[in-house]
């Protein structure tokens, strides 16, 4: 028996045993296009219980075609966990360098995790310093089963879990087809004790992944897992585990709400988006909660007339995500005209909101031309811990903050990124990693390293 059959078929007695207390409910038929539900299929409803729902057995995917292996790396060492960073060197990536395929790392009690992103799917690295990176292997009795895309991973009481689905992109760029998810295997949870060692566990009954405009938003606080599908109606389930999931009941948020951002902190959850008010008008909306069950708002959430940043109160706007640092946090979203300007909101609780009209501390665009100006001088980025403001080009520059209204601004030296490579909305966004960070003009990456 190979790994892979395995694998499946212990998830399989997995379920079968599950499912003598609980009832399988079926499968979504419908697969959409990725990147957008179709026109003829809404998402289906949130379920209207609190019980933990099981899939039926998933079916093993092919592998995608595959790429070079990833292989090991070395990076500098990360500085402590909330040191200040007062530094950035920056140098070119050869293009042969594997830190470039990085998206994503967590840092956690048990070491490091990286997750990227390549012709063949999500390569991951595990590290116990930070500095010496060494792959996972896939397809294994006891790691991720190939073609699967790894969409998110926390830290929870017992070690790492991790999301998956089916290999795809919501990021189609100038393919004439978006590639679709299966709804065989909408949504599997992995848990790891070290990072190394992966077991699959039935994941909550969201819906089908063909419906949704873009990947689940998982945010890790004090009490678990808190998942959001990115659907309106919003659906919700909560884990303290990632092995026992609970589907939240219709309600928990109003029916008229889409999750754009989801973050934890010591207080609880916050979570931003857009609310319907009429057929045709949307506002912005904060909601807070301190287990990830039972939430309250909407807040008096970034109102842009009220504000000054909008003198015309029939617009629509939304929030669209959240930028969050140790002791404050920024939500971002804008106008949904065309073209819609940028729109910034700090709180430092998730309940009181002030705008943020001059995106401190990069500033307006200045240039000139069609589609140019009007929005932030540069990409914000966050990681829970701190944030990081970045601008490219003839006045880049780099900031840092612990709440994001009191801005540091770094000492930069080296080669640094165009202004392309930084700016923000881009289909290849600037990362920020424990020890610096990545910035790719889509031809050329750079790696900021940071000193303290």
């Amino acid at each position: 028996m190979t790994p892979r059959s395995l694998v499946a078929a212990l998830l399989s007695a997995l379920l079968l045993a599950a499912c003598t207390s609980t009832t399988v409910r079926p499968l979504p038929s419908v697969v959409g296009t990725a990147g957008r539900a179709p026109a003829s299929a809404p998402p289906a409803a949130p379920s209207a219980t609190s019980a933990p729902t099981v899939q039926a057995s998933p079916v093993v995917p092919s592998p995608l075609p595959s790429s070079a292996a990833p292989t090991a790396f070395t990076t500098p060492l990360p500085p402590a966990a909330g040191a200040a960073w007062t530094t950035i060197q920056w140098h070119a990536l050869a293009s042969d360098d594997p830190l470039q395929l990085v998206r994503s790392v967590l840092r956690w009690r048990g070491g490091f995790l990286a997750v990227g992103r390549d012709a063949a799917g999500t390569p991951v690295w595990t590290s116990r310093d930070g500095a010496h990176w060494d792959p996972l292997p896939f397809d294994t009795a006891t790691t991720f089963w190939p073609g699967l895309l790894v969409v998110d991973v926390a830290e929870v009481r017992t070690g790492l879990v991790a999301l998956t689905l089916l290999a795809g992109t919501y990021d189609c760029g100038a393919a004439p087809v978006c590639p679709t998810y299966s709804s065989t295997l909408p949504l599997l949870a992995w848990t790891s004790p070290d990072g190394r060692r992966w077991a699959p566990t039935t994941g909550p009954d969201l819906g089908s992944p063909a419906h949704w405009p873009g990947p689940p938003l998982l945010a890790a606080g004090p009490t678990g897992l808190v998942l959001a599908a990115p659907t309106a109606p919003t659906r919700l389930a909560i884990s303290p585990d990632g092995v026992h999931w609970r589907t939240l009941p219709a309600g928990a948020l109003p029916a008229d709400v889409r999750i754009g951002g989801l973050a934890s902190s010591a207080a609880g959850f916050t979570a931003v988006g857009t609310q319907q008010v009429s057929v045709d008008h949307d506002r912005a909306a904060a909601f807070t909660s301190a287990d990830g069950t039972t939430w309250t708002g909407p807040s008096a959430l970034l109102d842009p007339t009220a504000s000054g940043m909008l003198t015309s109160s029939g617009a629509s706007w939304g929030a669209s995500a959240l930028v969050a640092a140790r002791d404050g946090l920024i939500a971002t979203g804008g106008f949904f005209a065309t073209p819609g300007a940028t729109l910034w909101w700090h709180s430092a609780d998730g309940r009181a909101w002030q705008a943020l009209p001059g995106y401190p501390p990069l500033g307006p665009t200045t240039c000139i031309g069609e589609g140019c100006g009007g929005g932030p001088d540069g990409s914000l980025l966050g990681d829970g811990e701190r944030m990081v403001a970045l601008r490219g080009g003839a006045d880049a520059g780099v900031w840092t903050s612990l709440d994001g209204l009191v801005w540091q601004r770094l000492a930069v030296s080296g080669d640094g990124p165009d202004a392309a490579a930084t700016a923000a909305g881009t289909d290849h966004p600037p990362r920020l990693l424990p020890w610096g960070v990545l910035a790719s003009d889509g031809t050329t990456t750079w790696f900021g390293a940071a000193g303290t």
